[in-house]
């Protein structure tokens, strides 16, 4: 009786290792940086930017960027080309495999160099982390983009977001 407690402790030891050996690993495996510079007067951390190709153009590119403020996330979203006028509370409609449709609003002043920045809900996180994108359609007041992340594209997302979720922000 006595072997089988000590072989159970053994084994609870050895699972309890594990799980914290599996947290040292995601959280030196995250990729987020903080620097000193101060958004809005308030510090903030970010993810590697995911570069993103217009559909069908060889030249029109856009970043999708993750970030986090005192302890929202938010999406940052620009594209590289002159003179694209966004309006506030423009779309970004993002499209799954599973066929479903989700719809990002701009939190942003409305501008002519194509930022969009949206502040994530648990909603949109959840939702973002569950599903995998397959067309991220962009709306400006002269064009229409679209945009096809790859499946590393998505995996990183959903990685970001794993790592954003659990970072703080350090306060020098």
């Amino acid at each position: 009786m006595n072997v089988l407690k000590i072989l159970l402790f053994i084994a609870l030891f050895s699972f309890s290792n594990s799980v914290k050996a599996q947290k040292v690993i995601d959280t030196v495996s995250c990729p987020i940086s903080q620097n000193e510079l101060l958004l809005s007067g308030k510090r903030f951390a970010s993810a590697p930017p995911i570069l993103l190709r217009v559909f069908n153009e060889d030249y029109e590119y856009a970043v999708f960027q993750l970030g986090k403020r005192k302890s929202s996330i938010f999406l940052y979203f620009k594209i590289f080309t002159d003179n694209v006028c966004v309006k506030q509370k423009q779309p970004l409609e993002l499209y799954f495999t599973n066929g479903d449709m989700y719809i990002l609003k701009n939190d942003f002043n409305v501008n002519c160099d194509g930022t969009a920045a949206l502040q994530l809900t648990r909603r949109d996180i959840k939702k973002l982390m569950g599903n995998s994108i397959k067309t991220i359609k962009f709306y400006t007041l002269k064009r229409d983009y679209e945009f096809s992340p790859s499946a590393s594209d998505n995996q990183n997302i959903r990685l970001y977001l794993h790592c954003l979720k659990k970072y703080k922000i350090k306060r020098r």
